[in-house]
């Protein structure tokens, strides 16, 4: 049974490689790499996320050679990127250069080096009215560029509630874009159809999180959001904590094999359009 986690960040002055070694022995077979800031390339003009994309493809690439595991990538501007770049240049500006971030993201995708946008979206905490809606802009735009691409996008912001989902779901509709690809990154345990308006929510491999959302369907996604970063030990999880977790969980029958199947193949095909192995 392949095992997979839908949210990992590595980066090579860190662990890197050695985090994804890792998530291997553990039983882990597949990752989303996602795209994060790196204070070594701060973002001051739209020719810094290539550089910035780059790094994270060739961690992907390390990864790829130094183990057998499957190393899916997401790509894109980091929402909080927003507020340092209007700060420093203004609201305009600001948002040209995420937009460029969004079709440099796009070109990876373009040549299946990268699977979808991500992660993206808006703050998780309180901004200005103006902020928001420059940043849901940019989101729908996202949308737009996903939909021509035939990708999926993964989404960073604050926590969701039904309404929340529903907002996102009414964005995609705008944009043409199938609901099932939008993935909320750090998700509340809802799976509901009916809570999630079709959106696939992405949540912390944590038992008590995931009790609550097999009360729902086990349509949902498993995730550690590792961060990879020494100045932070114990945030987020650890990057063997889903195999870890997932095997101990069937183990003890909380979890079926055919739930397990669903969560680890079935739903990451699904959503990204690729074979899970």
């Amino acid at each position: 049974m392949p095992i997979f986690d839908n949210h990992i960040h590595l980066r090579a002055e860190f662990r890197g490689v050695e985090a994804a070694k890792d998530f291997e022995r553990a039983g882990g077979t597949a990752i989303l790499l996602t795209h994060s800031p790196y204070d070594e390339i701060p973002i001051l003009r739209a020719e810094d996320y290539d550089r910035a994309y780059a790094k994270t493809l060739a961690m992907a690439d390390a990864v790829r050679k130094a183990t057998r595991l499957q190393v899916l990538v997401a790509l894109g501007p980091y929402p909080v990127d927003f507020l340092g770049l209007q700060g420093a240049l203004g609201r305009s500006a600001a948002i040209e250069i995420m937009r460029s971030g969004i079709d440099g993201a796009a070109r990876h995708i373009a040549t299946q080096e990268a699977v979808a946008f991500g992660e993206v979206g808006r703050p998780h905490f309180p901004v200005s009215e103006e902020i928001l809606a420059a940043c849901n802009a940019l989101l729908e735009y996202t949308m737009v560029r996903a939909k021509e691409l035939g990708c999926a996008v993964v989404l960073h912001t604050e926590d969701p509630t039904p309404a929340t989902f529903a907002e996102f779901a009414r964005m995609a509709s705008k944009t043409g874009l199938p609901p099932d690809r939008l993935v909320k990154h750090h998700s509340t345990p809802f799976t509901r159809t009916e809570d999630t308006h079709g959106l696939v929510p992405s949540i912390l491999a944590k038992e008590d999180l995931v009790v609550e959302a097999l009360k729902g369907e086990p349509r949902f996604l498993l995730e550690t959001d590792y961060i990879d970063d020494p100045r932070r030990p114990g945030a987020v999880l650890g990057p063997a904590t889903v195999p870890k977790k997932t095997k101990a969980w069937i183990a003890k029958g909380l979890l079926t094999e055919d739930q397990a199947t669903i969560v680890h193949r079935e739903m990451p095909e699904r959503t990204y359009h690729v074979q899970i192995r």
